[in-house]
């Protein structure tokens, strides 16, 4: 939420990544497209990607501008830039529809992790490799959730129902190691 305060405050400026990389090898291209990806960047035109000017987009345009003259391209950032309300409202809907999408796909990741802990539940497997499987596997939820909040700038109504069934995920689990430790202590 505070990231999503301080990028409302900062929406009037615009930072732009204009950038050209050599064709090849095209793994570097890739690379970039990747990173430009991972930090919600939204593409204008080809070579020149988007993001609500804040300090923590800042440093992440910095940090990619400098892997693109890293892999012997040419990067230009422009802070402050102001762009068209047309054009605004399109970036702002291309974010809002990749980052709904990511909570989408969290969010049936989710249920199929309270399945799996309902299936173990039942068959009452409690071994210490299910355990284990099943704690990577809420750990794997949580990261991809705070990867997905961090590129959330504009806020979609899919964050909450994401961050419900990840309550719902954590306290199955509780659940089940709490029955798997009662099981291995022969208090059930």
């Amino acid at each position: 939420m505070a990231q999503m305060a301080e990028t409302e405050k900062t929406t009037t400026g615009w930072l732009l990544l204009i950038y050209t990389v050599p064709a090849e090898p095209s793994r570097t291209r890739a690379f970039i497209w990747r990173e430009l990806k991972k930090v919600g960047a939204i593409s204008i035109r080809d070579g020149v990607w988007a993001l609500p000017e804040s300090k923590a987009t800042s440093v992440a345009f910095r940090r990619i501008a400098a892997k693109v003259q890293e892999f012997d391209g040419e990067a230009t950032l422009a802070e402050g830039a102001s762009i068209d309300a047309e054009r605004v409202e399109a970036i702002r809907s291309a974010s809002q529809t990749a980052r709904t999408a990511e909570y989408e796909e969290l969010a049936r990741e989710a249920e199929h992790f309270l399945g799996h802990v309902q299936r173990e539940s039942e068959h009452r497997n409690f071994n210490f490799a299910e355990m284990e499987e099943l704690e990577q596997d809420l750990g794997k939820l949580r990261n991809w959730r705070d990867q997905v909040k961090a590129r959330d700038y504009f806020g979609v109504e899919g964050r909450g129902r994401a961050a419900d069934l990840l309550a719902r995920c954590e306290s199955a689990l509780t659940v089940f190691l709490d029955e798997a430790f009662s099981q291995e202590d022969g208090t059930q």
